[in-house]
């Protein structure tokens, strides 16, 4: 059985075999509460936001069931089947458009104690809003813990081949510019990108404000054919094909950038300033010529920022209360505490006025500190205009895949480009015409937040 279809059997059955759920006995209120990967180094942190939140709601209990990224797809289909899913599930937002779209997730809209829209972040608030509830849009999940880019520059390296770290390019566009005059300078990598496996072309191209959609009849379509998302794809394409990125930007994710920049291969990396730590540990003479720099942005001016999420199941028995729990976890003070004890950023405006994410390197002696605190108040300060370019989308997935697999065919057996993009195209179509209507809300467009100003 596929497995969008596998998925579907399972949740379509959650409201009647939940209709028959056994009640908590006597005045206890139990809820399931999952989360991913944050187990043995979150421990002490989650238990005791558990505790504080049953303080402030005597009677209830909460069970923390943490999950492996690898296996969170396949343990909730099996559980909403057995008519036991969580009440509360941490999701990524790759996702859970997936399982919102197919009925999962409540519509949070009603049920929490406050308004999400003054709470949390504009430009990561809409990617939990998924489809159409009782009153209008639904919003289906809350945003959790954010991480965004900043650029890890070898000072060392570039100041050695004529460009000096203050003057790496802020947009793509001058970065690729600067990466071709790099290469023919020195014969060597001045970054890479994930081109094929884990690709970041789709979003890095709403980033540019080139969206591959349009609507026709209410509902979603693609437009991967068209010049201006062409003509996008093929700049990078063409980089590639010329020598300009390593061979591991077609066949390797997001790793192949620490690894590279690590041995010295790049002479810089955007990436989440969490791999400082691991560049330290594992690579410190690189550390020490590391400067920490700005993401990179498209011509928006506006940074990506991958989202972790928190929604309510509608297999729960207590879907208000989950809701309550689902909102004390992402509020201020659960985030605050929780970015002290991990390299994450938080998804409410408030914590952005908390003093940790605005620190002075200038205020500690030790030079590695003071890049990490150099990164995070970097990267916060970003947050105010960042947005989730991943789009709200249940067939997100199946059109990352599609995108792929067939750039993957031009990166590394020289298929026409036209020819290739006409195919994901059509699979696009396939794709989008199969799965329930989606319009624009699903899709990221924000407007030109700060004018970018290349640097060549």
């Amino acid at each position: 059985m596929p497995a969008a279809l596998a998925v579907l059997t399972a949740l379509l059955l959650w409201p009647l075999a939940c209709a028959g759920c056994e009640e908590d006995s006597g005045d206890v209120r139990r809820l399931e509460f999952w989360t991913l990967a944050l187990k043995p180094h979150f421990d002490d942190y989650i238990e005791e936001r558990i505790a504080a939140f049953e303080a402030e709601h005597p009677g209830v209990e909460v069970e923390w069931v943490d999950v492996s990224f690898d296996a969170v797809d396949r343990k909730l289909i099996a559980s909403a089947a057995a008519n036991r899913a969580p009440d509360v599930i941490n999701l990524s937002d790759r996702s859970f458009a997936r399982f919102a779209s197919l009925g999962a997730m409540e519509d949070l809209n009603g049920l929490l104690p406050g308004d999400p829209g003054v709470r949390y972040l504009s430009g990561v608030l809409d990617i939990g809003r998924v489809g159409m509830g009782d009153g209008g849009p639904a919003l289906r999940a809350l945003p959790w813990y954010l991480t965004t880019q900043a650029t890890l520059v070898n000072a060392e390296q570039l100041e050695n081949a004529g460009l000096r770290p203050e003057r790496v390019a802020r947009d793509w566009a001058g970065l690729r510019a600067q990466a071709r005059a790099y290469h023919e300078r020195t014969g060597r990598f001045l970054f890479s990108v994930p081109l094929g496996q884990e690709s970041e072309l789709p979003w890095m191209m709403l980033a540019d404000g080139i969206v591959p959609f349009e609507v026709e009849n209410g509902r979603l379509v693609s437009r991967l054919n068209s010049p201006d998302v062409r003509g996008f794809i093929a700049e990078w394409v063409s980089l590639y094909e010329d020598g300009v990125l390593p061979r591991e930007a077609a066949t390797t994710g997001h790793s192949h950038l620490i690894e590279l920049y690590q041995s010295g291969s790049l002479g810089l990396i955007v990436t989440g300033p969490n791999f400082l730590n691991r560049i330290r540990d594992v690579a410190p003479s690189v550390f020490e010529v590391t400067e920490v720099r700005p993401g990179i942005t498209g011509t928006l001016g506006r940074q990506h920022v991958a989202v972790m999420v928190l929604g309510v199941t509608t297999q729960s028995r207590d879907p208000e209360l989950a809701a309550k729990l689902a909102w004390f976890m992402t509020g201020p003070e659960s985030q605050n505490a929780f970015c002290r004890l991990a390299t994450i950023l938080p998804s409410t405006s408030e914590s952005l006025d908390d003093p940790f994410f605005s620190p002075d390197p200038t205020d500690v002696d030790d030079l590695g500190e003071a890049k990490l605190l150099t990164a995070r108040g970097l990267s916060a300060s970003a947050l105010r205009t960042a947005v989730a370019f991943t789009p709200a989308l249940e067939t997100w997935p199946d059109l990352r895949r599609a995108f792929e697999d067939g750039i993957k065919r031009t990166l590394l057996e020289g298929r026409p480009l036209d020819e290739t993009l006409a195919a994901i195209d059509r699979e696009w179509s396939r794709i989008l015409a199969s799965a329930p209507p989606a319009g624009w809300d699903a899709v990221p467009r924000p407007g030109p937040a700060i004018a970018v100003t290349s640097s060549n």
